[in-house]
């Protein structure tokens, strides 16, 4: 499935022991202690990372009313944003959320102070930079810098950049597709290019299941690797619909794929979402699934992928995306009601139906 926002065409990090950082610290091992887990985990770097709508009506809320979402905001490590947050003029997707209105009410130099590190998701391949010269790469590399600058003016610091599904989208004749080394030539580029311009900034990839199975996946990594251009991380976006009817082993493949990423020195990563944007109720119920095949492929807290992304794009039959609300997270099916409850059912706190104590 190419995700909804890849196809929209538009225009130093040290880190620190902060009070918010011991807080999500000592929470986690709470957690854990609760569900009988391995105490490793709450110390795994980054691994809970958080994405809302980004149209969602309550967006800059969540930076301008911290004690909404107390249990939530120190669960997480890293805040992810879509490149078009960081746009002038803002692209309609985004809603009230412009760069305008997310830099005046704070949020980036908030993250700063909260010790979260920042996240952008970038388009790195897509369709309208698959040009037959190196424009269309250049463009792509100099507007992923725009958006690291625009961070940082705001008092900002990216430390993540997640590549929005490159080799789904490089499936196009445009780009070369179906094969798969046009792509991987040009996420090279597109690597190279954004290395020696910020080098500290680590670049990750996200892909689509089943639009690419477990074995091709596999194959995008040793093409990367080839090329020198290994990302840090995989984060494995599964669209359980569309499982249901290619019939594929989720469980199996999801823990092939972390196999495979911790031999090649990679974090694995899944993320947490739901079709339905029509209500929070459908779309929480949607990405609920998700969870529990997640913790069935890692039935126990010591078996949890490295990195855990709770994240919506969910598009309501409008075409609006605003679900689900994230605030406040005592109220059920907000997107940070979701984030803190989901991580307790994936850590074993809780069970997958009843919401009763399980110790997995």
């Amino acid at each position: 499935m190419p995700r909804r926002l890849a196809s929209d065409p538009v225009a130093e990090h040290s880190h620190r022991w902060t009070q918010g950082s011991l807080l999500a610290a000592v929470l986690l091992l709470m957690l854990l202690s609760a569900g009988g887990g391995n105490v490793r985990a709450a110390f795994t770097p980054d691994r809970v990372w958080f994405t809302p709508s980004p149209g969602s009506i309550d967006y800059v809320d969540l930076f301008q009313r911290p004690e909404e979402w107390p249990h939530a905001r120190q669960l997480f490590s890293v805040f992810k944003f879509y490149q078009q947050h960081t746009q002038t003029p803002a692209p309609a997707v985004v809603g009230p959320n412009s760069y305008t209105a997310l830099a005046n009410a704070g949020a980036f130099r908030t993250l700063v102070r909260w010790g979260k590190k920042i996240a952008i998701e970038e388009p790195a391949v897509k369709e309208y930079y698959c040009t037959a010269d190196a424009s269309g790469m250049n463009t792509s590399i100099a507007d992923t810098l725009a958006s690291i600058g625009a961070v940082e003016r705001a008092g900002g610091i990216v430390s993540y950049l997640a590549m929005d599904e490159p080799f789904a989208s490089g499936r196009a004749p445009a780009c070369g597709g179906p094969a798969l080394e046009p792509t991987a030539d040009r996420v090279a580029v597109y690597m190279s290019g954004v290395r020696a311009a910020r080098p500290s900034v680590q670049i990750g990839l996200i892909e689509a299941y089943p639009v690419s199975s477990e074995s091709e996946i596999e194959t995008m990594l040793d093409l990367l690797r080839t090329r020198n251009a290994a990302p840090v991380f995989l984060h494995l976006d599964i669209d359980l619909n569309a499982v249901r009817q290619v019939h594929v082993d989720v469980t199996a493949d999801m823990r092939r794929l972390r196999t495979a990423c911790a031999a090649a020195g990679l974090k694995f990563g899944v993320i947490v979402w739901g079709n339905n944007g029509d209500a929070d109720a459908l779309y929480a119920l949607d990405a609920g699934r998700l969870v529990n095949a997640i913790a069935e492929a890692f039935p126990t807290s010591a078996d949890l992928p490295d990195q855990i992304i709770v994240q919506s794009w969910a598009v309501s039959r409008t075409g609006a995306s605003i679900t689900p609300t994230n605030l406040p997270e005592s109220a059920q099916y907000t997107h940070t009601n979701l984030l803190w409850s989901f991580y307790r059912r994936l850590v074993g706190e809780t069970g997958a139906s009843a919401g009763g104590a399980r110790s997995r």
